[in-house]
């Protein structure tokens, strides 16, 4: 996205346009699912509500007004860490009190996994269509035997498939 189309974009955001709202959610929900999955699932809680609870919060905050994009991302991360302490409060202290160090502690690798995940992503449009879907289905936790199925294809297919991204991405990540 353009720098201009970026601003007109954050503008809309900020007067809570549906469409903009809707645009920024599918551009950071799937680094944020990832976070939320991580803190979420030992709680039986699903990672979707949480996430659709912040950006309802944020919907109904009309006063809250963010500078830019990636602050709006920022944002959601935080809100994300700040759910998962509310949730444990209520758990025993001790208990809290070790979750409370494991959310501190990885919270910066959390990120940093996350920040992969997306360079993955995005480091697919130089794989051809179908090991980019092979590979996408891998990162989204999809097993070979579900892709094989899914997509229609041998078991081998897949691995093979796999194989050859793994290695047309080494040469695209060693430049």
């Amino acid at each position: 996205m353009s720098k201009q189309n970026d601003t007109i974009l954050l503008k809309s955001f900020n007067r809570r346009n549906p469409n903009a709202f809707s645009i920024v959610y599918r551009m950071i929900y799937r680094e944020l699912y990832l976070y939320a999955t991580r803190l979420f699932d030992p709680l039986n809680l699903p990672a979707e509500d949480v996430i659709q609870d912040i950006f309802t919060d944020i919907w109904l905050r009309e006063s809250v007004q963010f500078p830019s994009i990636l602050y709006i991302k920022t944002f959601c991360f935080i809100a994300l860490k700040n759910a998962y302490k509310n949730k444990i409060k209520h758990q025993g202290y001790q208990q809290r009190f070790e979750l409370e160090c494991k959310v501190e502690k990885e919270f910066t690798d959390d990120i940093e996994q996350v920040e992969l995940y997306h360079t993955l992503y995005e480091s697919l449009k130089f794989l051809p269509v179908d090991y980019a879907t092979v590979i996408r289905m891998y990162l989204e936790g999809w097993k070979p035997e579900e892709i094989a199925t899914k997509l229609g294809l041998a078991l081998q297919t897949v691995y093979n498939k796999r194989r050859e991204a793994i290695v047309i991405l080494r040469k695209y990540m060693m430049k």
